[in-house]
This record gives C-alpha cells, sequence and structure tokens, in this order.
C-alpha cells in the first residue's frame, strides 16, 4: 500500500538552527554567571530530545543550583532563533511542494511550541500541512502525538522521515514506516532506508508511490 500521508522532523531533517539555539543559550548562561559555553556540536548532539532533557544532558545539575536556568536559557534562545531562524537543507523548500503534490504533509517534533511557531514562519510551508504537533504543545512522546495524528485524520499508512535512533524508535513504537535522513544529525539502524540528502527522501517517496500497489 502506497503512504498516505508523510510526517516530517524538523532539526536535523528540514532545517539546522543549531547555532542559533547555542548562541542563546550561551547568553543565558551568562545572564547567570555560569562559566560554561555550549557548542554547536553539543546542541546537535541531544537534537530529538524535549527541551528540559535536552538542557538535563547538556548541564547535569545546574537546574537545582539555579532555579531561573530553564526560562533564561529558553528566553535567550527565543530571541536569537527569532531574529536569525536556522538553515534549511539544500532542496527542502521546493521538495516539500513536491511531496505535498502527491501526499498529505504533517509535522512532528520535539521542541517547544514557540520554536513550531518560529519554523513556519520563516519556511512558509504551513500551506502544505494538514497537520502538525510537538511536545511543547502536546507533552506527549512522539509515538504518542503519531498515535493522535493517525486518529484524528485518519491515516492508513503514513511515513516518518527523521534523523536520529530516537526518531526511528518513535516510528517504531507508533507501527509506521520510518526514512532515515542521513544528512542530519544521528546514524540509522541496520536495515534502515537511509537518503543521503533531501532531494534523494523526495524521489524514494516518489518511487514508492509509482511500484507500490
Amino acid at each position: 500500500m502506497k503512504h498516505d500521508a508523510v510526517i516530517f522532523d524538523i532539526d536535523g531533517t528540514l532545517w539546522n538552527a543549531s547555532q542559533a539555539s547555542a548562541t542563546g543559550w550561551n547568553a543565558g548562561l551568562t545572564r547567570l554567571g555560569i562559566d560554561i559555553e555550549i557548542t554547536v556540536e553539543q546542541i546537535e548532539s541531544v537534537a530529538g530530545n524535549p527541551y528540559e532533557k535536552c538542557v538535563d544532558i547538556l548541564l547535569p545539575g545546574l537546574r537545582e543550583k539555579f532555579p531561573d536556568l530553564l526560562e533564561t536559557l529558553n528566553d535567550c534562545e527565543v530571541e536569537v532563533v527569532k531574529s536569525v531562524g536556522g538553515t534549511f537543507y539544500a532542496g527542502v523548500l521546493e521538495g516539500m511542494q513536491t511531496v505535498a503534490g502527491s501526499h498529505r504533509i504533517f509535522l512532528v517534533s520535539n521542541c517547544q511550541d514557540w520554536y513550531m511557531k518560529l519554523f513556519l514562519q520563516f519556511s512558509g510551508l504551513k500551506p502544505l500541512l494538514t497537520g502538525y504537533d510537538c511536545h511543547g504543545m502536546s507533552g506527549q512522546p512522539k509515538h504518542e502525538m503519531f498515535a493522535r495524528l493517525i486518529s484524528r485524520f485518519g491515516l492508513i499508512k503514513p511515513v516518518y522521515v527523521g534523523d536520529t535512533v530516537g526518531d526511528e524508535k518513535a516510528a517504531r513504537l507508533a507501527g509506521i514506516d520510518f526514512i532515515h535522513a542521513a544528512y542530519g544529525f544521528g546514524s540509522p539502524t541496520t536495515g534502515t532506508v537511509s537518503c543521503p540528502s533531501f532531494p534523494a527522501v523526495v524521489k524514494h517517496l516518489q518511487d514508492i508511490n509509482q511500484w507500490l500497489p
């Protein structure tokens, strides 16, 4: 059966805003008087996790010492991302138009709600979407967000496009197909369909659409 919908991750799949996030976090740490610098590579290493978990991984134990840590980092990150956004991967904006011609399109991310809104503003993709969800909106893990979309929109055979092992696990938990964006932040497990670029993702979806009954 052909896929009747494509669900896309955002970070590491459609764009990369790690530089903006790192800049914002570092501004927040400076504001709090914390002598730690977060790198772009560190931000990319935790991509795909909810915000609170990212903070706990990269800044273990600091939430207890600095009660305003989450709010301060968040406020500073919002300022920077709102100003500069992220970098779209090659072929994304054109490719999404192509995919929308044959599939219903959704976004599912572990990002915060403000981040989803800014992504939609920078990308201009909202008119192409049938729906979207994120951890900041629903408070749910990804596999539950998939289930909510499947139920709400009557999806039969959706596929999720993401870049991390966590994305793949969430898709498996929800019982849906997965395509790995190899140009993103993570590595696929053995046997996973993996695409080296976004245009390759689009071609794979087109090929499946042509030969599956």
